[in-house]
């Protein structure tokens, strides 16, 4: 169950407790546009007299409109209803990358209003400087009660209270506290966030039918390193020191690979981006290998597509070693689904048969009975999507701001007017 706030004689605050019922009405909204208030009772559990109360509050706040209908559609349902008005506010999705880092304003639907890029340095505090102010000037459009937050995604092992990058050889950050720079710098709140977990979010957020649906899914994300981001009914997984679901370093092979980590053999090393591209140069594939790591990457998919033999080998070895690690994925967390990002994503219809082959020769078929594989949906900027939607998360799903997940389901209170 989701926290809330009493006061010290263990009374709830009436404040947490509008604010609470507020969010999730207005959640309800944003899934089911259109929504009349006697639907809306019948989702939230609410009484009709609450319901009124809460969407008059809505609709003064103006962060709802209530379109007349104008005709029946051939459902009989009217068109017209409550429905949210995305613009009347906004947040900001940074993604902390090499070689560019890249920063979006949206609105509360998830829709992209404006975009800036940062190139990156390793040399964190004027880099970190340098990303304040641009993202003041992003914010400078809106005005500033309008800008809900700013999502900031990490690579790494992170701090995601502090905003501390404890680990992330890929960008060369080893113990940063960038969270404690920006803050000096920003005057809305900042949520800091693991970039496969981001690109797992942002894959529920924009696939609303498919998202509500998977509650128990694994993202596995291939962009700088191997990442993961697990979701377990229906919230991320991070474990005691939000340091969890780091199934990039398990290991496939003791003697293999010497990996960033310092360890040899960790499962990125042979299926990512970088291992991709690698694998096409050890196969003879010539050509390119001047731009980063994801360009390269996608190039190769696009040689395959063009009958490079060479390229193909790569993808498909690659996938072999992709299927390798999914045995211990499955073993250990028992997912509805295994949703695979970008290189591969492209790439799904050349890997699909090996990754299945491989994973029906070495797991137990009651272990893969309603097991499904999805290509993601979601660009390569997934993790700049989710640093958005980590934004827009806490908006309208967290009410108390003690940091405590409030999914919509588990929120039924009776509504004060």
């Amino acid at each position: 169950m989701p926290s809330v706030t009493f006061t010290t004689s263990g009374v709830l605050r009436k404040s947490a407790l509008r604010q609470a019922n507020d969010r999730l009405v207005l959640n309800t909204i944003r899934r089911n546009p259109g929504i009349s208030r006697s639907e809306i009772a019948k989702v939230t559990g609410f009484s009709p007299a609450s319901v009124k109360f809460v969407v008059n509050r809505l609709l003064r706040s103006k962060l709802v409109s209530d379109e007349k209908p104008e005709s029946s559609s051939r459902s009989g349902r009217p068109a017209g209803g409550l429905r949210l008005r995305s613009g009347a506010m906004a947040a900001i999705g940074v993604e902390i990358a090499r070689p560019d880092s890249t920063l979006i304003l949206v609105d509360l639907d998830g829709e992209i209003l404006n975009k800036r890029t940062v190139p990156f340095r390793a040399e964190p505090e004027g880099f970190l400087d340098e990303l304040a102010a641009t993202i003041r000037a992003l914010a400078g459009s809106r005005e500033p009660r309008e800008v809900l937050g700013i999502g900031i995604s990490l690579p790494g092992t992170i701090d995601k209270v502090a905003g501390r990058v404890i680990g992330a050889e890929g960008i060369g950050w080893v113990g940063v506290e960038a969270g404690a720079r920006l803050r000096r710098q920003l005057e809305w709140p900042l949520f800091f966030e693991n970039d496969a977990n981001l690109s797992a979010l942002a894959e529920q957020w924009y696939s609303p039918g498919e998202g509500n649906q998977l509650r128990y899914f694994v993202y596995i994300r291939m962009q700088g390193g191997l990442g993961s981001g697990v979701f377990v009914d229906g919230r991320i997984l991070h474990g005691y020191s939000s340091a969890g679901a780091e199934f990039g370093h398990i290991m496939l092979y003791p003697d293999g690979r010497l990996c960033n980590c310092g360890n040899r053999g960790c499962w990125e090393q042979y299926a990512s981006d970088a291992a991709l591209v690698r694998a096409y140069r050890e196969s003879g594939g010539v050509g390119g290998g001047d731009g980063a790591m994801l360009e390269e990457s996608q190039r190769i998919v696009e040689l395959a597509r063009r009958g490079d033999l060479h390229a193909l080998k790569a993808l498909r070895t690659t996938a072999t070693y992709l299927a390798y690690g999914f045995v211990s994925v499955i073993a250990a967390l028992n997912p509805q689904a295994i949703i695979i990002g970008e290189p591969m994503a492209s790439a799904w219809d050349l890997v699909e048969d090996v990754i299945q082959s491989e994973l029906r020769a070495r797991v137990p078929s009651y272990h893969l009975t309603g097991l499904r594989l999805l290509p993601s949906r979601i660009d390569s900027r997934s993790a700049l999507r989710g640093a958005a939607v980590l934004v827009l998360q806490h908006f309208f799903t967290r009410f108390d701001h003690t940091g405590y997940d409030a999914a919509p389901s588990d929120v039924v209170m009776e509504a004060y007017g």
